[in-house]
């Protein structure tokens, strides 16, 4: 049978002597793997189609296995973000975890979505020179999809006690899934200082679109809280 998705090329792998696997993220089915045959063959026309980062209808014969792809459209060849060492490094990160906890197969609407926003928001404001606007959309990123997949962050009320939380001294505890009050503390021992800003922040970001959240003026200590909330949340998972 034949199928076509539009999906966002996430790596590839070399196989045998000329092919390779592509992990792809699609709207129709997901993350998924599929074989190009011969694509590293010094004449081959799909190879340029099927670069990581880009965005494209790829077009796939399939009857039992992974399928093999027999075209390629590419529709965004984000090519400001492949021209920008800081914009690559985020989105090769970005990958990187999202192929790890991104289940095969399971198809979400709004993950890939969230998923191109931030594609393409980064895409906007790379070569502009501005890591900050950068971090801050790849965080934005993170812990949109974080809520997406069920592991949403409470950040209103102390995930013990369920108070209302004060604005100092709270802790954030991954696998309690959020802040922890003052008075709670001793009840996790695996807990992390988090600032009143980084709590602010996880707010705005679950609030707003990625694309608007390069607006924000952070502070570096305040990115750097939110690097660790947000691996220790992926750890945890």
């Amino acid at each position: 049978m034949d199928y076509k998705y539009t999906g966002i090329i996430l790596n590839k792998k070399n196989v045998g002597e000329t092919d390779r696997i592509y992990t792809i993220y699609t709207l129709e089915a997901g993350k998924i793997r599929i074989l190009g045959k011969g694509v590293r063959k010094p004449n081959a026309k799909l190879a340029g189609s099927l670069e990581p980062i880009t965005l494209a209808e790829i077009f796939v014969a399939k009857s039992k296995g992974m399928g093999k792809i027999t075209g390629a459209i590419p529709l965004e060849n984000f090519s400001k973000i492949k021209s920008d060492f800081d914009a690559l490094e985020k989105v090769y990160d970005a990958f990187v975890i999202f192929s790890k906890i991104i289940a095969d197969q399971e198809k979400d609407k709004e993950v890939y979505e969230i998923f191109l926003s931030f594609l393409f928001g980064l895409e906007k404001i790379s070569g502009e020179e501005n890591k900050a606007k950068m971090e801050v959309s790849t965080l934005g990123f993170f812990f949109k999809l974080l809520f997406q997949m069920g592991y949403g962050l409470e950040v209103n009320n102390c995930v013990h006690c369920g108070k209302k939380l004060e604005p100092d001294n709270n802790l954030f505890s991954a696998s309690r899934g959020g802040i922890l009050c003052r008075d709670c503390q001793s009840f996790e021992n695996k807990r992390i200082k988090i600032s009143p800003e980084s709590i602010k922040l996880i707010r705005i970001f679950l609030k707003n679109k990625i694309g608007s959240l390069t607006k924000l003026q952070v502070s570096q200590k305040d990115l750097n809280n939110l690097k660790v909330v947000v691996q220790e949340s992926f750890n945890w998972i």
